[in-house]
């Protein structure tokens, strides 16, 4: 049972589109041992030291990633650097690396899609620029609510749904009023106003900046930070049963155990006198 890096790489471009890929973006192969058989694919959302000892202990020769190892282009690998440690470690144990970032985000059934899908949303469809709009992109994706809800509802809705232990941050009257819903996973700031165009009352996403929430909170557009983490863990699951239609019996597929987000919650405890 195994498949080729080349097949491999033939079906994960299938699944995530490279032409989708964002001008700024680094998907693709990312290290490549160019193996002969790849019996054993890990899913995760990025790579981590933890995410590569569960490769080793799983017996993995390939993982497919989320967010990109290297983003941007490296002039020396070196082992002081967590990017060049991670690179070399995935070398010596024989572990090529593919990642499907804004190609996997963009795709029909991709993150977004798949975001949209587990909040609820119906009538799903990409955002719609108008020409006077710059950044047209096929990330984040609008649909609507099967009834009308409280924002305070849909905070509850979300916190649920998406599995979040912790608070995250609002932007807007908890009473309003919500109807139309865009989404973006990850962090989705730049699409604020593209929101506002396309007559969303909320914007679900994460790594919201104090001036994009300013924005919104101008143009009446109420905001849920649901955080980076919460918005784009999904991947691993979604693309790992995409991966494992397309790939059939050729290669064992699984997903990773050992994401996490790094932000901790923190007890600060009482405050003495």
């Amino acid at each position: 049972m195994a498949i080729s890096e080349k097949e491999l790489i033939r079906i994960i471009e299938s699944i995530a589109p490279r032409k989708l890929e964002e001008e700024w973006d680094s998907s693709g192969p990312q290290i490549s041992m160019n193996k002969k058989a790849v019996e054993r694919v890990l899913v995760a959302m990025e790579i981590t030291k933890s995410v590569i000892e569960e490769a080793k202990q799983r017996a993995a020769d390939y993982i497919v990633s989320h967010h990109p190892l290297i983003f941007k282009n490296i002039g020396v690998i070196d082992n002081n650097t967590i990017t060049g440690n991670l690179i070399i470690d995935l070398i010596k144990s024989g572990i090529s690396v593919y990642s499907a970032h804004t190609t996997f985000d963009s795709v029909f059934g991709g993150n977004n899609d798949y975001l949209a899908e587990i909040i609820g949303l119906l009538r799903v469809r990409k955002f719609r620029f108008s020409k006077h709009m710059g950044g047209q992109t096929n990330l984040g994706r609008v649909g609507e609510l099967e009834s009308a809800m409280s924002l305070r509802e849909v905070c509850r809705m979300v916190k649920e749904k998406l599995d979040i232990d912790e608070e995250f941050r609002v932007v807007g009257d908890p009473d309003s009023k919500i109807h139309k819903v865009g989404v973006c996973a990850g962090a989705g700031g730049s699409l604020i106003e593209t929101a506002v165009e396309n007559g969303c009352s909320l914007f679900i996403t994460g790594d919201i900046r104090y001036h994009e929430a300013q924005v919104a909170k101008e143009n009446g557009l109420c905001l849920v930070d649901a955080g980076h983490y919460a918005t784009e863990r999904i991947f691993a699951e979604n693309f790992a049963e995409k991966l494992r239609k397309a790939a059939g019996v050729d290669a064992e597929i699984f997903t990773s155990q050992t994401d996490a987000n790094p932000f901790a919650k923190f007890n600060f405890g009482s405050v003495q006198n």
